[in-house]
């Protein structure tokens, strides 16, 4: 005959203790915030940085002409044109390189 274990296990508790903390303080409002400290960008320098990345998506031969296929490289299509002439892009794809 066997015997049977006498000896009683005990079993943890299945919930954790709640750690109970202290609400966290809010930070005073005197000091801003780093997006406040960010100087302002006028819409002049909006439409140069624009610019500037439509350039160079085109120097880099990342635009195709509407219409065409893209190559391996190119993500962008160019759609059309501002009326200063900078050329509207149209993503397409990510690179295939």
């Amino acid at each position: 005959m066997t015997r049977k274990n006498t000896k009683t296990t005990r079993r943890k508790s299945a919930l954790k203790s709640v750690r109970r903390t202290a609400p966290r303080k809010a930070a005073p409002s005197s000091i801003a915030s780093i997006a406040a400290q960010l100087p302002t960008v006028t819409a002049k320098q909006i439409k140069t940085a624009k610019k500037k990345f439509v350039e160079d998506i085109i120097s880099r031969g990342e635009a195709a002409p509407l219409g065409k296929l893209l190559s391996p490289g190119a993500t962008h299509e160019i759609t059309g044109y501002e009326a200063d002439g900078t050329p509207i892009l149209k993503r397409k794809r990510f690179s295939m390189r």
